[in-house]
């Protein structure tokens, strides 16, 4: 499939749900937690290679990758709640997430 078109699917479907997020936070939420971005992956994996065994792998990827993702995701709502200003809030976020991938990153290597 061509990357332009690929690049404009992906697009359409993000641009979607941060519309809806403006109206449906609850619903543009659940749609975003989906493994939207994953299963797009997924997909461009299987229409250009058809191969199962990469599909694997980077689904096992993905399912250790979830708990980085939720200490972000876990901090920010923290931050947030207790009076901190989005872009303080979310630059914290950035940082434990990377810190707690890093420490993925270093355990999956042992």
């Amino acid at each position: 499939m061509p990357l332009l078109l690929k690049g404009f699917i992906s697009a359409v479907i993000i641009v979607a749900l941060s519309e809806l997020a403006k109206s449906y936070a609850v619903l543009s939420g659940l749609l975003a937690a989906m493994p939207l971005t994953t299963l797009l992956v997924i997909l461009w994996i299987y229409v250009d290679t058809r191969d199962l065994a990469t599909i694997a792998r980077f689904s096992q990827s993905v399912l250790w990758a979830l708990i980085p993702t939720s200490l972000f995701f876990a901090a920010l709502v923290v931050a947030l709640k207790k009076g901190l200003s989005f872009w303080p809030a979310l630059g914290f976020s950035m940082v434990l997430w990377m810190v707690g991938a890093l420490v993925h990153i270093w355990l999956l290597d042992r």
